[in-house]
C-alpha cells in the first residue's frame, strides 16, 4: 500500500508547493485534481506540451508518482452527443496521463437524470466506457469512482463487469460507499476484482444532505483501522489517496493541517498493527 493525496485538498496551491509538501511529509504520490485554484487541468500551463517534461521532472526528481489524473467527466446523460463529448474529454485526460507517466484517470458514473431509469443510466455509462476503452493509450486505465447514485460498490462493480475490458477499473471511495449504505468489510470484498485505487478520508453525516462532511482523522464515521485491515486482507498494493474535499468545502481545515493529520494517523495505525503482530508471535 502506498500513500498519496488528491490536490482537491490544496486546490489553490501551485505545483511547486504541492510536490515540496508531498516530499516533506513522506507521501509516495499525488493525485491531480486542482492546481492553482482550477479544476481544468487541460487548461493549466504546467500541462501543455512544451512544459510537460519540466512538470514530470518536478515529481520524478522527488521520487513522487502521479498516481491518478482526475477528470470531472460523467457518462450519465440521456443525450448521446453529450456522452460522446465527455468521452472525448476523458480521452484528452488519458493522453495527458500517459505523458505524465500516470497509469490511471478517474471518471464519475454519477446521477440518474430526470426521465431516465437506473438501468438506462447504467447502460449509458457502460456504452461510454466501452467507447473510451477502445481509444485509451495502452499504458493508461480508466477507473469508475463509487460516487453519486452509483456510490454503492455493487452498482459500480456491475458497470465495470458489464464493460468487460481490462483497462476499465474501479476507484473505491470509502466514505462515499459508507454514506450510501455499504460496510467497509463487505465493500472491500465487492470491489476486490476490479480495484485499482482507493480514496480515503474521515467524514460524518450532515442533516438534509446525502454528502458527508470531511473531518480530521478519528472525528467521523469512517474507521481508518477497519479500512486498513480490509485493505490488508485484499493484498492491495496500490495507492490509498487522501481526498480532502477542500475545494468543495472551504470551511474545513486547511491543507497545512489536514495533510499531515492524515499521514500521521495512517502511520500510527500501521505502527500499532506491527507492534501488535510482534507481541502475538
Amino acid at each position: 500500500m502506498k500513500l498519496a493525496f488528491s490536490t482537491l485538498g490544496c486546490p489553490n496551491w501551485e505545483l511547486d508547493k504541492i510536490v515540496e509538501t508531498a516530499e516533506r511529509l513522506g507521501y509516495d504520490g499525488v493525485e491531480l485534481r486542482a492546481v492553482g485554484g482550477s479544476l481544468d487541468l487541460l487548461g493549466r500551463p504546467e500541462f501543455i506540451s512544451s512544459n510537460l517534461s519540466t512538470t514530470r521532472s518536478q515529481f520524478e526528481d522527488r521520487n513522487l508518482t502521479i498516481c491518478c489524473v482526475d477528470t470531472s467527466c460523467t457518462f450519465h446523460s440521456p443525450e448521446k452527443s453529450e456522452r460522446s463529448a465527455e468521452v472525448d474529454i476523458a480521452l484528452k485526460h488519458a493522453e495527458l496521463a500517459a505523458e505524465l507517466r500516470a497509469s490511471l484517470i478517474r471518471i464519475f458514473p454519477d446521477k440518474i437524470q430526470p426521465g431516465a431509469t437506473r438501468n438506462e443510466t447504467r447502460d449509458y455509462i457502460v456504452e461510454s466506457l466501452q467507447q473510451l476503452a477502445e481509444r485509451l493509450p495502452a499504458e493508461v486505465d480508466v477507473a469508475l469512482e463509487t460516487h453519486g447514485d452509483f456510490a454503492r460498490t455493487e452498482t459500480t462493480t456491475e458497470i465495470v463487469r458489464l464493460v468487460n475490458h481490462p483497462q476499465v477499473r474501479l476507484i473505491w471511495d470509502v466514505a462515499n460507499s459508507l454514506a450510501a449504505g455499504d460496510s467497509i468489510g463487505d465493500a472491500g470484498e465487492v470491489v476486490d476484482p476490479f480495484l485499482s485505487h482507493i480514496h480515503l478520508r474521515d467524514a460524518r453525516p450532515v442533516s438534509a444532505s446525502e454528502h458527508w462532511l470531511p473531518v480530521l482523522a478519528g472525528r467521523g464515521n469512517v474507521s481508518f483501522a477497519e479500512a486498513l485491515m480490509t485493505i490488508e486482507k485484499l493484498n492491495y498494493d496500490g495507492y490509498v489517496s487522501f481526498e480532502w474535499e477542500k475545494y468543495w468545502h472551504p470551511e474545513i481545515e486547511e491543507p497545512e493541517v489536514a495533510l499531515p493529520d492524515f499521514i500521521n494517523a495512517i502511520r500510527k495505525l500501521q505502527s500499532d498493527t506491527t507492534k501488535s503482530s510482534c507481541f502475538n508471535q
